[in-house]
């Protein structure tokens, strides 16, 4: 699923905008429940990057618990944006994280934004999945593209993507689009661990 709206995600960018696009991903034979690593490159110039990115601008984690398992802030840049999927409210995400996670926050002055993604997936019918959400959250907190055509852009990709699946399951992903931004939020960072 997150290779999937990832590559989709390129696509948009690609399409909908005048920017060069480019995605390299790095996943484990195992699949479900492994990690997988995204490197989304954009920008106004033809991209010819075939290394891994080392300083990103936006870093997400789509589990809580590999917070706990590696250090998914080591290639974030200073100032960069960082989205969690945490199963917390919004008031109690800070204190859930793992003491170094917040140090390297503060040390690197990141944007911090947190959703539980799963308990969207999990209202909207959509099970386990929570790659459209993560999506749906990336487009919003870039700017990559305007909030209403980058929602039209991923419904549209939604709509091409799982179209043969029925009606009910693009219904299902568009209504977990659409309740994604409410249960989105910018997490206010204090001044010390």
């Amino acid at each position: 699923g997150t290779v999937g709206a990832n590559k989709n995600s390129i696509k948009i960018i690609g399409d909908d905008t005048d920017l060069y696009a480019q995605g390299y991903f790095v996943y484990d034979s195992k699949k479900s429940g492994a990690m997988t690593t995204s490197h989304l490159r954009f920008g106004k110039q033809p991209i010819r990057a075939p290394y891994l990115i080392r300083q990103a601008s936006f870093v997400a984690c789509h589990q809580f618990q590999f917070l706990e398992k590696m250090d998914v802030l080591e290639a974030a840049a200073p100032g960069a944006v960082f989205l969690l999927n945490a199963p917390h409210a919004k008031d109690a995400v800070w204190d859930a994280l793992p003491r170094e996670i917040q140090q390297t926050i503060i040390e690197k002055k990141l944007r911090f934004f947190a959703i539980d993604a799963n308990a969207v997936a999990k209202a909207t019918g959509m099970g386990t999945r929570i790659n459209t959400i993560m999506q749906t959250c990336f487009f919003a907190i870039s700017g990559v593209l305007p909030r209403d055509l980058a929602i039209e852009a991923i419904k549209k990709a939604i709509k091409k993507t799982c179209g043969k699946r029925g009606e009910d399951v693009v219904r299902r992903n568009f209504e977990a689009v659409d309740q994604t931004l409410v249960h989105l939020h910018e997490i206010a960072v204090p001044g010390k661990a």
